[in-house]
């Protein structure tokens, strides 16, 4: 124990500080004056010395050092996937240690994985049964497990870490975080916890050569270790299609087999590996048997055609194909393809009066993404079932496509009433599209309202067993708050449909719009019936419309099919409700406006493009969609009435088109021959991404380093022909769930380029490589890579050697029961308290009372108000103070006097009455006697009797006076002789 500073130099300030103190003040000392003023300018010379004494200990930083005895242990538990059941006994270790805890030590619990987690932060009585966290059990971090618990051992302990675990680090630095404690004073302690050793078949690595060409054949080369003779099934597919199978024989060890496919169409293709093994029991895990790899095969362009009018795809096809050296894939939108590798093989995509709801709010997500960020071209054409009246509105292809839904600008639009009626019955809980079917119900609910105008009334009920009005009938003012209440729809209950739509006939009925229309959206069958007939009369008689929507085939669409029939609505059936917020955006639209024009006219020239190339003389077209350009588009062609005809615009790295007629059918029947295949040409040419990949070559590889998965990406590009100038390049890292990271490239030397990105979950990773902010923003070349399964999956059991090096490193041991974790072997503990506040405090103290004592005026008056303060304080602390052994020497005989005229007076009037041995009268007269006496007065002689008192009273004023001034002559001479000894 003692006293430390951290700045001790600061000491030799204090003698100099001194010297200039009283050097200051000495002039005040020696001016003439009373003892009283040269005490107090000493006194306060002395005051400012220890202010100065305090300022300077606190600069030089003191602290009390005192030994520390205290000890705090954090349990590290390895809850990864290698662990497996032991996880279980690991818990129980953990509680059997708690259990033996000895009193006034500290202890925490940390789960591990992936990441680190408190499970009980570090205290004094840990409440700990399992592991409720969940920090990811594909990889075990252990060095990181080891940070994380020093970081919440307390600083003024004894520290120990406990790491519960089979030591399979895939952090690769276990070791040394080890090292790194130890060398901090914390001890690293290790307990042995895993799943036994048993047999295991993975795939180690696949390999394809990165790029290849049209009609050559690819070899797949694979890398299998299986730990005892088994069999098995290989599949192997691409993008997602199953292009071999065939059994194989492992034998023990490592096993090389080679596939050769053919290397199918020009596009960038996604590889997959899966092995299945015959014999359960000899596979430890399922998720180290799949592995792929991608391929980029070059050819002529590829572009997918998606429509659900055959004949309508057949007519564009052949005129793209008429175009020049094109491949022209044709499908129908439930086919479409899902991911965006699978997207990245086509260079430019069409659609063809596709309803949004077709496709999905997934798949039109995963095709924003491939045209902005892998630079793939799209088209858009017209038709009932497009644009607008395709439910596009608030979609992300609308945010890619270089016109709005939008047409408010063209003229006055009826006022619109809309109930929405929703079901909220229990089954709408379910999942659809990764999320559940109320979820995307309460999404449609809220895009309707964001197309609506402030002109319009809107309402919402949703339904179980009875309606609930989420959203009261009423004008669209709030839409932010109209949406946050449909937030708050939940799922629960069962199915009535008549008496929500009841309610909302009722309502709608009295709105004063001009247009009023009705969607509902149900899972299922109403529980019991309703008089549907007569509801849908009064809807026709009141000029209400009623559109319905059955999700699933859990649901009646007979009887919605016929409410539509019957209300003069559209019925929509889907499987899929992730196609429930473009049917509701749809319907709302189509209830108020009229998106078609059929007209004949000529489209007219507003500005010129590449894409209007050999197309001077053009026949007519006799209608089209309205739409709205965006306002960095480029409108190439308008009708006379103003509504884009034809648009295009750039749209991240890749470009869209729109047109506003149909492909070929009522409205441009006349493009078909000559016409068209000049258009589709241009387009083609367009929106096909640039032929700029000679130049430049991309590489892209998996390394470790500190992704979710324990690797990361690394990007290296070569550019042949710039090595004399530094571009501003940069690449856009697509992942296999569809999120992309714009990742700058940094030069690494002439024509050399490189970046580093974490890599996420397992699977195919795109890699688009791009200008930079001071370069033309489109696609420059494309690559990928595919992170195989994390090394969590490589090995089984309890790896016996890496806990000895781990505890060697921390300085610890193998634990092998559970009271081991809290022995009294660590290393005495230093704690050091700082003192600066504690000083800076008094100094702070002492300034005002030197302050105080200065500024403030104490007369006679307050120092007598402040003794007599100090004299009731003193009688309150010390009631028996004027005890016997303290009283002053006259003390007694002025007792005794008193007493003495107590008893003459009494004898006088006859009522004698005996005192005890203090002085005090037995009787409670005595007590107010002895008061007056005190007081040197007497109010009242002691009357003897009612008779005596009559016969006395006429001189009774006279004797009081002189009674009054013999007893006060007495007690003034007795208090003088009492002075005087």
């Amino acid at each position: 124990m003692g006293v430390s500073f951290s700045e001790p130099l600061w000491w030799l300030l204090l003698p100099l500080l001194i010297w200039l103190a009283w050097r200051l003040r000495r002039p005040w000392l020696q001016m003439p004056g009373s003892g009283s003023h040269k005490q107090r300018e000493r006194r306060r010379l002395y005051t400012r010395m220890v202010l100065l004494f305090l300022l300077v200990a606190a600069l030089t930083g003191p602290g009390f050092v005192s030994t520390v005895n205290r000890q705090a242990v954090v349990l590290a538990l390895d809850v990864s996937d290698s662990v497996g059941s032991a996880v279980g006994k690991g818990e129980q270790w953990i509680r059997d240690a708690l259990g033996k805890k000895p009193a006034g030590a500290v202890a925490g619990v940390v789960s591990f994985g992936r990441q680190a987690l408190v499970e009980e932060p570090p205290g004094g009585r840990p409440s700990f049964y399992r592991a409720a966290t969940d920090p990811g059990p594909e990889s075990s971090e252990i060095g990181e497990a080891l940070r994380f618990s020093r970081s919440i051992l307390p600083q003024d302990t004894r520290r120990r870490v406990v790491l519960v675990t089979d030591g399979r680090d895939t952090g690769g630095d276990a070791v040394a975080a080890a090292r790194t404690l130890h060398a901090e004073g914390v001890r690293v302690d290790v307990v042995p916890a895993g799943a036994p050793a048993g047999p295991d078949i993975r795939l180690d690595s696949l390999y394809l050569s990165p790029q290849s060409r049209v009609g050559e054949n690819t070899l797949v080369e694979l890398a299998i270790t299986s730990d005892m003779a088994a069999e098995g099934d290989l599949y192997l597919e691409r993008d997602d299609q199953l292009l071999d199978t065939r059994p194989v024989q492992l034998k023990p060890g490592e096993n090389r087999l080679t596939l050769s496919v053919p290397a199918g169409e020009a596009g960038l293709h996604r590889y997959r590996v899966k092995l299945v093994p015959r014999d359960r029991a000899a596979d430890a895990f399922a998720a180290n048997n799949e592995t792929g790899g991608i391929q980029e095969v070059s050819g002529p362009p590829r572009v997918l055609v998606l429509a659900e009018d055959a004949g309508q795809a057949q007519s564009i096809a052949g005129a793209l194909r008429a175009s020049g050296r094109v491949e022209v894939e044709i499908k129908e939108p439930a086919a479409a393809p899902r991911g965006i590798a699978a997207w990245a093989q086509y260079q430019s995509v069409f659609l063809l009066d596709v309803p949004a709801y077709t496709l999905g709010e997934q798949v039109m997500s995963e095709l924003e993404t491939y045209v902005r960020d892998v630079g793939g071209g799209l088209v858009m054409t017209g038709g009932p079932d497009s644009f607008g009246p395709g439910g596009y509105a608030g979609t992300a292809l609308e945010r890619a496509l270089p016109v709005s839904m939008d047409i408010k600008g063209r003229g006055e639009m009826p006022s619109l009433g809309l109930m929405l009626v929703i079901d909220k019955s229990g089954s709408m809980a379910g999942m659809a599209g990764g999320a559940e079917k109320i979820a995307l119900a309460r999404d449609a609910a809220a895009r309707s309202i964001s197309v609506l105008t402030k002109r319009d009334q809107v309402g919402v009920v949703a339904f179980d067993a009875m309606p609930w009005w989420v959203v009261p009938p009423g004008p669209v003012e709030d839409k932010e708050k109209l949406q946050q209440l449909i937030g708050s729809i939940q799922a629960d209950g069962g199915t009535e449909i008549y008496p929500p739509l009841l309610a909302a006939y009722q309502a709608l009925r009295d709105l004063p719009t001009q247009v009023k229309h009705i969607i509902l959206l149900t899972d299922g069958m109403s529980a019991s019936g309703g008089d549907y007939q007569s509801l849908l009369a009064d809807l026709r008689a009141g000029g209400i419309s009623l559109s319905t929507v059955a999700v699933g085939a859990e649901a009646d669409a007979g009887m919605l099919k016929a409410l539509s029939e019957l209300g003069r609505g559209r019925f929509y059936a889907t499987a899929d409700a992730d196609s429930i917020p473009s049917i509701f955006t749809k319907e709302t639209l189509m209830a108020t406006r009229s998106f078609a024009v059929n007209e004949a006219f000529y489209p007219r020239v507003a500005d010129w493009n590449p894409l209007l190339r050999s197309l001077e003389q053009v026949p007519p077209l006799h209608g089209y969609i309205t739409v709205s350009p965006k306002e960095l588009a480029e409108t190439l062609l308008v009708s006379p009435r103003g509504d884009p005809v034809l648009a295009a615009w750039q749209y991240g790295l890749g470009r869209t088109v729109a047109w506003t007629p149909d492909a070929g059918g009522r409205w441009s029947t006349e493009w078909l021959g000559a016409v068209f295949p000049r258009l589709w040409g241009n387009v083609l040419s367009w929106i096909l991404p640039a032929d700029t990949t000679d130049s430049l070559h991309v590489q892209a590889n998996v390394i470790p380093g500190s992704g979710l998965s324990g690797r990361d990406l690394q990007v290296k590009v070569e550019d042949s022909s710039g090595w004399q100038e530094v571009r501003d390049l940069k690449a856009l890292v697509t992942g296999p769930e569809g999120d992309t990271v714009t990742v700058p490239l940094k030069p690494d030397g002439p024509g050399r380029y490189s970046a580093r990105q974490p890599a996420g979950k397992p699977g195919a990773y795109l890699v688009a490589i791009a200008g930079g902010d001071k370069e033309p923003s489109q696609m420059l070349a494309l690559g990928g890579a595919v992170v195989p399964y994390s090394t969590e999956y490589k090995e089984t059991g309890v790896d016996g050697n890496a806990l000895q090096a781990i505890a060697r490193a921390g300085g610890g041991a193998v634990l092998e029961k559970p009271e081991q974790a809290f022995l009294t072997n660590l290393p005495p503990v230093k704690a050091r308290r700082d003192l600066t506040p504690l000083l800076l405090a008094l100094a702070a103290v002492i300034w005002l009372g030197d302050v105080a004592g200065r500024r403030l005026i104490i007369g006679a008056e307050e120092r007598a108000t402040l003794r007599r303060y100090r004299q009731r304080l003193l009688q309150k602390l010390l009631p028996r103070r004027a005890s016997s052994g303290n009283k002053p020497a006259w003390a007694d005989e002025t007792l005794s006097a008193v007493q003495n005229l107590r008893r003459k007076r009494q004898e006088k009037v006859g009522t004698e009455k005996p005192f005890n041995s203090t002085g005090e009268a037995s009787t409670g007269d005595a007590p107010a006697d002895e008061k007056d006496l005190y007081n040197t007065s007497e109010k009242n002689t002691i009357s003897a009797g009612p008779q005596k008192e009559q016969a006395q009273s006429g001189n009774k004023d006279t004797k009081k006076e002189t009674k009054k001034e013999a007893t006060a002559s007495r007690l003034l001479n007795a208090k003088r002789r009492g002075f005087k000894e």
